[in-house]
C-alpha cells in the first residue's frame, strides 16, 4: 500500500511556509509546491535535514517531464507554475523535515515539510478472475469520513481517473463503482465484468481538500480459472430447494468461501460465508459447505419463493477482505400452478390423492405441466378398481352360497337329521349303495320287517339293479304304540331292500 499526501504550497520570498504531513508505512506522499511564475524557468529540488545542511534528494531543471531518483520523483508543471514531489514506499524511519525549494541566486524560496510516518495498511496483490468481479476494501480514519474518494489506474507517467465519488454514498461508472460505508470507514471498490486489460496499478484517492490527497496503490492480477463455471442457471418451484454448486481454484483452499445476492449495483447485497471445511455454515439465508479437498462449494436455499429469483455470486474472500467473485449463479423461482377437477371427490379419496398429488410435485416440478388432466384420471381408473374389487368379491359370496347348499343336501342324504312328528322324532333313512352282485343267484335277496303286529313275512324278489339300506328304529317313551318295536327293544337294526327297475 502506498498513501501518498498532496499539498499545494506557495513559496514566497522572505516567507516562511511549514507543514505537517502524515504518511504510512507502505505508502507515499505527494507533496505540491507552487512557485512564482517568474521562476519557472528555474531548478526545482527537493532535500532533507536542516535548512542550511540540506541534502538533495531529487533536483531537476527538466520541465513538464518526470525526473525519477530511487524512491523519488519530480514533476515540474510550467503552465500551472507547479513542481509535484512524490516520496513513494515510506518506512517509519523517513520521518524528518524536507524542504521544497527553488535554487536563484541569493536566498532560495522554500516549503518546509515536516513528515511523520506510522504503521499503515498493507494491501497484498489482488487476483481476479476473467468474466468474474472484485471488490477491494480500505479502511480509512475518521476525520476523512466527508471528504471526496476516487479511483484512477495509474498508467505511463499518469494515473486515469475512473470514477469519482463527489461525496455521495455510491457512484457508478460503466463497470466500476465505489461504495463509502461511513460507519464502519471502509471505502469498497467495485470492478465487474473483468478482462486481461484491468490488470494493472490501481489507486484510491481520497482528496482531503484543494490543497491535498492522500492515496494507496493496489496491483490487480486478472486470471482465467479453467477449473470453474463462469456462469449458471438454476430453476425450482415455489417452496421446493436450490442447490448451487461452485468450484474454485486450489490456491483459494485456505480462504473464505461465500455466496452473495446481488442488488442493483450492489453486488453484495447479502452474504454468506463459511470458514471451516466440511462444516455447515451456522446462519444465513444460504447453508453452505466447503469441501477443500474437492475445492467444491455447495450451497442450499430451502423452502424458496418468487422473492428468491436474483442473481447470485459465489467466490472466495481474502485474509485483507478482498472478494473475488468467480462463478454468477441465475436463480429463477416459478409459481406451483392450481389445479382444478370436474369430479367431485369421492370419500377420502380425493383427499389422499391430492396430498400425495402435492407431494410429489413439490420434488418434480417440471411434471405439473399436465397435473390438471392427471388428477381425474387417476380418480376414474380408483373408481374403476373399486368395482372390480366389488364384482370379484360379489362373485366369491355367491359361489360360497351355492357350495353351501350343495354339501347341506349332501348332508342330509349321508347323515340322521330328525324329523319332526307331531310329538315324536324320526330318522331319516341312511341309504348306502353296494355293488350288485355278479351272480344271477345272488339276485334274490330276503329281508324281514316284522312290526308288534306280527306282520307277516316280506318277500322281495328283483331281477336287476337291488339298493340295500339298512334301517335304524330308535325306541322312544312317548311315541305310539304302533311303533312299538318287538321284544321291546331300545334299538333294532333292520334290512330294507328298495327295488328299481330298469
Amino acid at each position: 500500500m502506498k498513501i501518498i499526501w498532496t499539498f499545494t504550497l506557495l513559496m514566497i520570498p522572505g516567507v516562511l511556509s511549514s507543514i505537517s504531513v502524515t504518511g504510512y508505512s507502505g505508502g507515499g506522499v505527494s507533496i505540491t509546491c507552487r512557485y512564482d511564475r517568474k521562476y519557472t524557468d528555474k531548478v526545482k529540488y527537493f532535500c532533507k535535514g536542516e535548512w542550511s545542511t540540506c541534502s538533495d534528494l531529487i533536483k531537476t531543471d527538466i520541465k513538464n517531464k518526470w525526473v525519477y531518483s530511487v524512491r523519488f520523483s519530480l514533476y515540474d508543471d510550467t503552465t500551472a507554475a507547479v513542481f509535484t514531489v512524490i516520496f513513494r514506499d515510506l518506512r517509519e524511519q523517513d520521518s524528518g523535515r524536507y524542504y521544497c525549494a527553488v535554487e536563484r541566486s541569493g536566498q532560495d524560496p522554500y516549503i518546509e515539510v515536516k513528515l511523520k510516518v506510522f504503521t499503515g495498511q498493507k494491501i497484498s496483490a489482488v487476483t481476479g478472475y476473467l468474466g468474474g468481479n472484485i471488490i477491494i476494501k480500505y479502511r480509512y480514519e475518521m476525520k476523512h469520513k466527508n471528504h471526496e474518494k476516487y479511483i484512477c489506474k495509474t498508467g505511463e507517467h499518469q494515473c486515469l481517473t475512473l470514477i469519482n465519488t463527489n461525496r455521495a454514498a455510491e457512484w457508478t461508472h460503466d463497470r466500476f463503482s465505489v461504495h463509502d460505508d461511513i460507519a464502519a470507514r471502509l471505502l469498497h471498490v467495485f470492478i465487474r465484468e473483468l478482462n486481461v486489460n484491468d490488470s494493472g496499478e490501481y489507486k484510491i484517492i481520497v482528496k482531503v481538500s484543494k490543497d491535498y490527497s492522500f492515496f494507496f496503490i493496489f496491483h490487480l492480477n486478472i486470471r482465467d480459472a479453467d477449473c470453474c463455471e463462469k456462469s449458471i442457471s438454476l430453476s425450482a418451484a415455489a417452496g421446493a430447494s436450490v442447490n448451487i454448486s461452485c468450484k474454485y481454484p486450489q490456491s483459494h483452499s485456505a480462504d473464505v468461501k461465500f455466496v452473495c445476492r446481488r442488488s442493483g449495483s450492489d453486488l453484495c447485497a447479502e452474504e454468506t460465508s463459511v470458514e471451516e471445511s466440511r462444516r455447515w455454515s451456522a446462519e444465513g439465508q444460504i447453508q453452505l459447505y466447503d469441501d477443500r479437498e474437492q475445492q467444491l462449494l455447495t450451497g442450499t436455499i430451502s423452502h424458496v419463493t418468487r422473492q428468491h429469483s436474483a442473481e447470485y455470486w459465489c467466490g472466495v474472500q481474502s485474509d485483507q477482505g478482498h472478494k473475488s467473485f468467480i462463478t454468477r449463479v441465475l436463480v429463477s423461482v416459478t409459481d406451483v400452478p392450481k389445479t382444478t377437477s370436474s369430479i367431485p371427490p369421492l370419500l377420502s379419496t380425493a383427499s389422499v390423492f391430492k396430498t400425495s398429488t402435492s407431494n410429489f410435485t413439490s420434488e418434480s416440478p417440471n411434471i405439473l405441466e399436465g397435473s390438471s388432466l392427471i388428477i381425474p384420471l387417476v380418480l376414474v381408473l380408483v373408481l374403476l378398481v373399486l368395482i372390480i374389487i366389488g364384482l370379484i368379491l360379489l362373485f366369491l359370496y355367491k359361489k360360497h352360497q351355492s357350495r353351501g347348499s350343495d354339501s347341506s343336501s349332501q348332508t342330509g342324504a349321508g347323515k340322521h337329521e330328525p324329523v319332526s312328528h307331531t310329538d315324536c322324532d324320526y330318522d331319516e333313512i341312511k341309504v348306502t349303495h353296494r355293488q350288485v352282485p355278479t351272480n344271477p343267484s345272488d339276485s334274490y335277496v330276503y329281508a324281514t320287517v316284522q312290526e308288534a303286529t306280527g306282520d307277516p313275512q316280506i318277500l322281495i324278489t328283483s331281477a336287476e339293479d337291488l339298493n340295500y339300506a339298512v334301517v335304524n328304529f330308535r325306541k322312544k317313551a312317548d311315541c305310539p304304540d304302533r311303533d312299538r318295536l318287538r321284544n321291546n327293544q331300545d334299538y333294532s337294526e333292520y334290512a330294507a331292500v328298495n327295488h328299481l327297475s330298469a
